[in-house]
């Protein structure tokens, strides 16, 4: 019994491969069907011949070009898109090599003498600290050298505007107060004179009318040094 039970399942695996594989093969011969009903010309001494040999052989010379044009292929440079970089250069300014220095030339008795350059004078330029104060009323008390000691002083400096601290400058021949965001400049047209007290300068104005200078130092020996500088450039 064991031994027909295996021949049983032996012939059902058998008959379930050959269903399965039956349909293939019909599809398989479809087409050399359907090429030798469409092409009756051809007869059946082609189509035998086709079926038995399916890999047609190439001539050995056709293989020898093809495997040469193959090469010539291969050894041909692959062209590349050339990667430029463009830079923008600056211009280059060549400097002289030799620098030329024209010299003036004066006649005298005894030929043509060179005239030696002249060098103009350094202009001297300072800078001061102090207090500043605009006086309206134009009574300075000039008896005394001391503003502090002046027995009318509250009378004397009751129109004083005190400006605030203040910083004095010579710029291009002129005196400029500078104090926070407001400047006052005198020309040397604008003033008289410059009266020296103990403690402080007072510019006096051409003009009666306008508010005069007054200045509270301690550098009072600077200002005198660069005056005297200027007096005798």
């Amino acid at each position: 019994m064991l031994y027909a039970a295996f021949a049983m399942i032996l012939v059902g695996v058998l008959c379930f491969l050959y269903v399965s594989l039956s349909p293939k093969s019909q599809k398989n011969d479809q087409p050399f069907k359907r090429f030798g009903e469409r092409q009756p010309a051809q007869g059946a001494g082609y189509s035998a011949s086709y079926r038995h040999n399916p890999n047609l052989s190439v001539s050995p010379q056709l293989d020898e070009r093809i495997r040469r044009e193959r090469e010539i292929a291969d050894r041909r440079p692959v062209w590349e898109e050339p990667n430029l970089h463009y830079t923008k250069s600056a211009p280059v300014v060549e400097k002289p090599s030799v620098v030329e220095k024209a010299s003036i030339l004066q006649e005298t008795k005894e030929g043509l003498s060179e005239v030696p350059d002249v060098v103009p004078p350094t202009p001297s330029h300072f800078q001061m600290d102090g207090i500043l104060y605009l006086d309206h009323s134009g009574k300075i008390p000039f008896g005394t050298k001391d503003l502090g000691d002046s027995e009318s002083n509250e009378e004397d400096l009751r129109n004083f505007k005190r400006v605030g601290p203040a910083l004095l400058k010579e710029e291009d021949g002129k005196f400029v107060f500078y104090s926070g965001n407001v400047s006052y400049t005198y020309g040397s047209d604008d003033l008289e004179q410059v009266v020296f007290y103990d403690q402080g300068i007072v510019f006096l104005l051409k003009d009666s009318k306008a508010p005069k200078p007054v200045y509270f130092t301690k550098e009072m020996d600077q200002f005198k040094e660069f005056l005297t500088q200027a007096a005798s450039a």
